[in-house]
């Protein structure tokens, strides 16, 4: 045998769904920041999209992390 791992399509789906989780979470908690740094420090609504954004890109950082860790032998 090659020493490939058995993958467990259940295992997968749950992996798939928990990356999908992170993006969202992080995009929502950016969103809730930016609004609230919006209302706080800024009044030209300039602070909801960066953050939502940055979100979005710490989700893909934990989505990558995430994937590394799942696929390490």
């Amino acid at each position: 045998m090659s020493g490939k791992k058995n993958v467990n399509p259940l295992q997968m789906a749950a992996m798939v769904s928990a990356m999908g989780f992170e993006i969202f979470s992080f995009i929502l908690i950016g969103a809730l920041a930016g609004k609230y740094l919006d209302g706080r420090f800024a009044p030209s609504h300039l602070w909801l999209p960066l953050c939502a954004v940055a979100g979005f890109l710490f989700g893909l950082v934990s989505c990558y992390y995430t994937l590394k860790s799942f696929t390490k032998d």
